[in-house]
């Protein structure tokens, strides 16, 4: 499809499908994102604000705790105060920047429209004309709307747009909703305003429109806590979300807006080791390794003596995980995972002595990006679609090595925790649905014995495809004292979408893609008395599995971890 050739409009049937599934899309996603899940008994609700932005801890429930040393994994050393009178309770708030934030917003996009006209990027992906009927088609009559055909490094990167207009809102004060929703609104502003030449990308209005909360509550939760902190290593840590940083200075003479709620528990660390590797007919490799974990409760009556049932409004669990393998000045395997959960209901019933349990159901959207290095130039370097197709050598069988990046958009997650004197057991249960960009397991055998001509645009050029489906995973964690044991078992799945392809048309061989990853992971630790020092190991296993049209691949791979963490 080019600018200068007359394109055929869709027929009504297949326009209004398209219609359908992305409205479809969108509905369902706001429905399971914004429920309300204020329906408790206001006699025995206990309501303690969740925005660390934008309220005063409430005087239902005020922490008395005033050092800010990190908690203790068992429970908490604060009291809980209860008034018997609910009703007379009115927390003071911080203001709302709302223009503030749209400010911001409208700066970002239209730096990054002009960025994008003046660098005359992408001269590939021409397809309409600046005019009003090419307009109308490309956005009213849905001839626009379709999965694009650029890389994998480019398009899950869209997610991270995404994030950077979250910050506009959350780091003015405003709650996450309407954040998310100005992370749509940029997303929806680029595709449509800021790329008019191009097809309105379905798959970037998903990652960077629903994709805005997975990463961008993480990332204001952490950055918001560590700039409450003292000490020049976490105050310099807080400059990673300078969103943060910046409405901070600029709200400096607002004392309301240096109050905030301590969370009930964080585990942030820096981790470095050596990692072990083996695969079926390969030889065992030794990488170094090194990472960071960073996750933040914000429930601060976690732990506490007590009983308190309640329902929670805001997100109370936040996380970002990096990790990083290496072997002679190459990434052999980077891994970025993120995760928010929110609106639900938090039950927990401890004792003097420190026995007792708690449960938290949410409603939870996680990201998570993976990327082997790859050994092909053209997976390294990819080519752009409709030029030099010498660079792909397709007289040799493909050899992509593995990627993925999901989107778990939003699904129920459980958490279950059992409190005594000296330990802690913390077990999570998740199940998402997904939308995915799935390297395909089965494409590089596909191609040894098919030639690869007429499959979906990105599988032909990248290796990936866009994928729907699913996740579910189950993981625990168990502390006693100085000892801490840990592990998690995860099934995904995912089958290719086989419509909407940005040259349609030119997909002769249109067959189905499916993938599946299989992971369990076991490990343990223990810290150095008195020290921020843990020593760990740990043991996965993932195995990947893929199907196109006949042909199948399997593939398991071992990995054993060892190293040493500094807490802080």
């Amino acid at each position: 499809m080019t600018a200068d050739n007359k394109r055929s409009r869709l027929s009504g049937t297949f326009k209004a499908k398209a219609t359908h599934a992305v409205v479809f899309l969108f509905l369902a996603a706001s429905v399971s994102l914004t429920a309300s899940a204020n329906d408790l008994d206001p006699k025995t609700r206990i309501s303690v604000p969740f925005s660390l932005v934008s309220h005063r801890p409430s005087q239902e429930c005020r922490l008395t705790r005033t050092d800010h040393s990190p908690r203790p994994f068992l429970y908490a050393t604060h009291d809980v105060v209860r008034k018997a009178n609910t009703g007379n309770a009115s927390p003071a708030k911080t203001g709302k920047h709302e223009a503030r934030a749209w400010i911001e917003w409208a700066t970002f996009s239209t730096a990054s429209t002009v960025n994008y006209w003046a660098s005359g990027a992408f001269p590939e992906d021409r397809d309409f004309r600046l005019n009003l009927g090419d307009q109308i088609d490309r956005v009213f009559f849905l001839e626009g709307w379709r999965f694009d055909s650029n890389q994998f490094s480019l398009n899950w990167s869209h997610i991270l747009a995404g994030a950077i207009h979250y910050q506009f809102g959350r780091s003015n004060g405003l709650s996450w909703v309407y954040s998310w929703m100005m992370a749509v609104a940029g997303s929806t502003w680029w595709e449509v305003i800021g790329e008019p030449k191009e097809v309105i990308a379905i798959n970037d209005q998903i990652m960077t429109g629903l994709g805005g909360f997975a990463i961008g509550e993480p990332w204001y939760q952490i950055g918001h806590y560590l700039s409450h902190r003292s000490g020049l290593l976490l105050r310099a840590l807080s400059f990673l979300n300078p969103a943060v940083e910046f409405n901070d200075w600029l709200d400096r003479g607002d004392a309301a807006a240096k109050e905030y709620v301590q969370p009930g528990w964080h585990d942030f660390s820096f981790f470095a080791g050596v990692r072990r590797i083996a695969s079926a007919g390969r030889e065992s490799l030794t990488d170094g390794y090194f990472g960071l974990h960073a996750r933040l409760l914000g429930l601060p009556e976690y732990g506490t003596a007590g009983e308190i049932r309640r329902g929670v409004k805001d997100p109370y669990f936040s996380e970002i995980t990096f990790d990083y393998a290496t072997r002679g000045g190459h990434a052999e395997e980077t891994r970025l995972f993120t995760k928010a959960v929110t609106w639900g209901r938090f039950v927990q019933k401890i004792g003097a002595g420190g026995t007792g349990s708690g449960l938290i159901l949410g409603i939870g959207s996680a990201f998570e990006f993976f990327k082997k290095r790859p050994l092909a130039d053209y997976d390294a370097t990819p080519v752009p679609v409709k030029t030099d197709l010498g660079r792909l050598r397709l007289e040799e069988p493909r050899n992509f090595t593995d990627k993925l990046a999901i989107l778990h958009a939003a699904g129920p997650v459980l958490d279950w925790m059992i409190f005594r004197r000296d330990l802690r057991l913390w077990t999570v249960l998740e199940a998402y649905g997904d939308f995915a960009l799935v390297n395909s397991c089965a494409l590089n055998d596909y191609s040894r014995v098919h030639d690869i001509a007429g499959l979906k645009t990105t599988v032909f050029y990248y290796g990936y495809y866009y994928g729907f489906g699913g996740t579910i995973s189950a993981s625990a964690r168990l502390d006693w004292k100085n000892f801490r044991l840990h592990g998690r078992a995860e099934f995904g799945a995912w089958g290719s979408a086989d419509v909407l392809d940005r040259f349609q048309k030119e997909v002769t061989n249109n067959a189905h893609l499916t993938d599946t990853r299989t992971r369990g992971l076991i490990g343990a630790g223990w810290t150095w008395p008195r020290t921020p020092f843990e020593f760990f190991a740990e043991l996965e296993g993932v195995r990947r599995w893929g199907r196109l049209a006949e042909v199948r691949a399997d593939r398991l791979e071992t990995k054993a971890y060892a190293g040493v963490a500094f807490s802080f």
